[in-house]
């Protein structure tokens, strides 16, 4: 998950899994970055974009799926 915003001037972003954590994956000020998505990641996050204007939250949910048995052998399948 990455929290981008645009502005002037350009705000930081903050996202952060609702009732606490980052959780995994997450961009913005977290210092997280792309990465590999696992059934703990979905969930309700709450993104933040703030700068001397002021700030706007956004919720976000994260929807994982999975297909069993289309990654044989890496998956331990």
């Amino acid at each position: 998950l990455l929290c981008r915003a645009e502005g002037d001037p350009p705000p930081s972003t903050r996202c952060a899994r609702h009732g606490g954590g980052t959780g995994g994956g997450t961009g913005g000020d977290t210092g997280g970055g792309p990465g590999a998505v696992s059934r703990a990641d979905a969930g309700r996050y709450l993104c933040r974009a703030t700068n001397k204007h002021g700030s706007a939250t956004r919720n976000v949910t994260v929807s994982v799926e999975c297909e069993w048995g289309t990654r044989v052998g890496r998956w331990g399948d």
